[in-house]
């Protein structure tokens, strides 16, 4: 025997069926507290920043009332008062920025790791195979030499 298929063909759900669905898991998300009534159910409560369903209920020590409200995938009891229940989810959802990095030592070794500028006057150091001239002081265009030996030397002048 086949089970029939749901008729809604992908259509989103009815309103007073997802209303229901929605008040049915914000009213069991406060069920194991203690001395809670459900007092009303919105719709479409603004919090600030987004429509959204929420549920009233009178509750907690004093017996006050209470928002309970889906934020980030959780349901949520906030203060009844709409702008302590705003401040509160407005903080929720303020993204968190993370932390700078410190900064560390570079360690370069400059008989391996850069070429000296040819310069007499500059000295100053450049990555290993650098084209053109030197950026600091403009001087000469670095140009690798090779030794007798095979080595490669910046800008030498003598050979051997």
């Amino acid at each position: 025997m086949a089970v029939p298929e749901p008729a809604h063909d992908g259509d989103p759900l009815p309103v007073d069926l997802r209303d229901a669905l929605t008040r049915d898991r914000l009213e069991d998300a406060v069920a194991h507290l203690t001395d809670v009534d459900v007092v009303d159910f919105e719709q479409d409560w603004w919090d600030g920043q987004a429509h959204a369903p929420c549920l009233v209920v009178r509750g907690g020590r004093r017996h006050r009332l209470l928002r309970v409200v889906e934020a980030g995938g959780a349901a949520l009891v906030v203060p009844f008062d709409r702008r302590t229940a705003q401040r509160w989810l407005a903080e929720l959802r303020r993204p968190s920025v993370p932390p700078q990095r410190t900064p560390t030592d570079v360690v370069l070794d400059a008989d391996a790791d850069v070429l000296r500028c040819p310069s007499p006057t500059c000295g100053a150091l450049l990555p290993v195979g650098y084209d053109g001239a030197c950026p600091v002081c403009g001087g000469c265009p670095i140009e690798e030499k090779s030794t007798a030996t095979g080595a490669r030397t910046a800008g030498s002048s003598t050979s051997k």
